[in-house]
């Protein structure tokens, strides 16, 4: 059997490196490949099925190039992803996490706890939850260890 392939969608370093390790806790033998923005997170979701995409919400569109302008997070850049998930009729888990309280989608506010179902019934995509990452509380890491344990 091929070995498992997660996704990690992340542009900050500071909630990379602890989803990372949590990631690695619960699946040591998963090969995780992570992406920084939506462009390189959509070139690796053309090359394979991953058990798991882990996805942040606010994403840069792009890379940072030497020379060009720094790319800034968009409230929306996870949403793009969910959205190409869709389109290609992909049956990948999903776990989001976001340090945002609520996510927009469609000019309206959806809070963390309701977003899962709002996203859902709008987008065909296959979410496992939606988790608030805080570097204060802990309480995400209990959440996301469940997300990950779930059957696919």
């Amino acid at each position: 059997m091929d070995a498992e392939h997660i996704l990690l969608i992340e542009d900050d370093q500071f909630k990379q490196e602890p989803i990372e390790a949590a990631i690695r806790k619960q699946h040591p033998l998963a090969t995780l490949h992570v992406a920084r923005s939506v462009q390189q997170a959509v070139k690796l979701l053309r090359a394979r099925f991953y058990v798991f995409v882990v996805l942040d919400i606010a994403l840069p569109s792009h890379e940072s190039r030497a020379g060009g302008a720094q790319p800034i997070s968009q409230p929306s850049g996870g949403i793009e992803i969910l959205l190409e998930l869709s389109y290609d009729m992909r049956e990948d888990s999903v776990i989001i996490v976001t340090q945002y309280p609520e996510i927009e989608y469609n000019g309206k506010f959806h809070a963390l706890p309701r977003a899962r179902q709002a996203l859902m019934a709008a987008i065909d995509v296959k979410i496992i939850d939606v988790i608030q990452f805080s570097a204060q509380d802990n309480t995400w890491r209990r959440k996301f260890g469940e997300a990950l344990a779930c059957e696919r």
